[in-house]
């Protein structure tokens, strides 16, 4: 993940400011600290000025801790200006980091899931999606990656992900309106559709590809042995998500490698005939048949 700085607050003295980072993110804050100097001051106007924390006693109804923050950043004469942090409602898990300007969304934000993992990043430029934007699977994969325009319609490429990072669908839009080719994949990788669109952006043309389904190895959890086959693991504990050594009725090695869930992940598979010859070693990569390995 590409780290970049994010800059709070208007300029103020050394001694009411303090500097705070966030190691997840890569984000480093200038926040001027609680009870140090003046927060939540109001001018001879009446109008919001400097560092700002909104705390849920401040606003009773909104379900937040007494003293759980809400969000937190500075105001120039009554709006929003900088970057400002919202929270979760414990009151204090950001989940959005994002910059205004006289009081609009201005420039580049970021929203978080609970863990602290980015859910979501893009920028705003005059209240529209601008370059690129990008979400996030809770596993931190990436699951959509986006470009827009200055008028902020989607322009060029636009792809969808699998939670296991394997392109899903991937297309091209002009002014917002899919165009040219569009290929949609299968989780393991495999071109399952392809959909050509007119200049309209109406389906053209959709061609469907067969897929060769790959039966996953599985290693049964009672025994050690594969699901519908005997095996055993002479003795030692069967690990689901780590590695181990599987063998058949015959008491050939069959299964050997890292597992994942309970299948084989990366690793070999020996196959033999009925009089126990060994004939073929599959070698599997990423849960499915990568090659064959040498005998």
């Amino acid at each position: 993940m590409t780290k970049y700085l994010l800059l709070l607050g208007i300029l103020c003295t050394s001694s009411h400011l303090i500097s705070r980072s966030n190691p997840i993110l890569g984000y480093s804050h200038i926040l001027q600290a609680e009870g140090e100097g003046e927060i939540n001051k109001k001018d001879e106007l009446g109008r919001k000025q400097g560092q700002w924390i909104i705390k849920g006693k401040d606003r009773p109804s909104s379900g937040y801790p007494e003293n759980g923050k809400i969000e937190e950043g500075q105001y120039t004469d009554n709006r929003k200006n900088g970057f400002w942090t919202k929270y979760f409602k414990d009151g204090k898990t950001p989940k959005l980091i994002g910059e205004f300007k006289d009081g609009r969304p201005k420039g580049e934000y970021t929203k978080l899931y609970e863990n602290g993992k980015v859910r979501e990043k893009g920028t705003f430029v005059d209240g529209k999606q601008s370059g690129t934007y990008t979400t996030y699977h809770p596993n931190g994969k990436v699951a959509q990656e986006k470009n827009f325009n200055e008028a902020g319609l989607e322009e060029g490429v636009q792809k969808y992900y699998y939670p296991n990072g394997q392109i899903e669908f991937e297309f091209e839009k002009k002014n917002g309106v899919a165009t040219g080719k569009a290929v949609r994949y299968t989780e393991d990788g495999q071109i399952k559709e392809i959909i050509t669109y007119g200049k309209d952006g109406k389906v053209e043309q959709r061609e469907v590809k067969e897929v060769k389904v790959e039966k996953p190895i599985v290693a049964a959890e009672g025994n050690g042995g594969p699901s519908g086959e005997k095996g055993n693991m002479r003795g030692k504990t069967f690990d689901r998500d780590g590695y181990n050594k599987v063998y058949n009725e015959n008491e050939e090695l069959w299964l050997d490698g890292k597992f994942k869930a309970g299948k084989l992940f990366d690793g070999k598979l020996y196959k033999y005939d009925a009089d126990g010859i060994l004939l073929k070693i599959e070698v599997w990569k990423n849960g499915k048949y990568h090659s064959d390995g040498q005998l």
